[in-house]
């Protein structure tokens, strides 16, 4: 999808977005709770001030509502990026890929991936990487079909859903012309 379907509309979200945030979050979890997910605020307290915690990490947290509910957010896609100098390379990591499940099935999480992508290309980013929990295999379809790669690695974190997290990478071509 080029461009969103004129119910939808697509902004940054503000500090003042957090209650939306939070619900679409924990109701995207609700979907995995048999499998031993749990939201738990006190684990993504940077959901409280999204905005603020984006913009103190070099990132954006990027919103779509729909104009049936423009208060609530339907969709939501972030990034942040690292200090070149700390990792050695320009990466951005994808971060915070939700869609409520009413509004699967019309290009948002596309959309906003490609977004993301976009601002990566902007920056002149080398690498954009994620993790995403083991549980979230819809998430993995998606990822692969855009082109990023699974990686060996994988990291457990100790959080109360005891999760185990994927890593997955986007190497970002350049759309920079050369003058030679």
């Amino acid at each position: 999808m080029k461009k969103l379907d004129q119910k939808f509309k697509q902004n940054p979200v503000t500090d003042t977005d957090a209650s939306s945030l939070i619900k679409l979050i924990k109701f995207c979890y609700e979907e995995y709770k048999n499998q031993g997910v749990i939201f738990d605020i006190q684990e993504e307290t940077e959901l409280l001030k999204p905005a603020s915690h984006f913009a103190a990490h070099n990132g954006k947290l990027l919103g779509i509502r729909s104009s049936f509910d423009p208060e609530s957010l339907v969709a939501v896609c972030g990034f942040t990026q690292s200090e070149p100098r700390l990792s050695g390379t320009r990466k951005m990591e994808f971060k915070k890929l939700y869609v409520s499940h009413d509004y699967r099935g019309h290009g948002l999480a596309q959309y906003l991936v490609n977004e993301v992508i976009k601002e990566a290309r902007h920056r002149n980013i080398a690498e954009l990487f994620l993790w995403t929990d083991s549980r979230f295999t819809k998430a993995h379809q998606l990822y692969k079909k855009l082109g990023f790669i699974k990686q060996n690695k994988t990291r457990k974190l100790s959080d109360k859903s005891n999760s185990e997290e994927f890593c997955y990478c986007l190497h970002i071509k350049s759309t920079k012309v050369s003058m030679t």
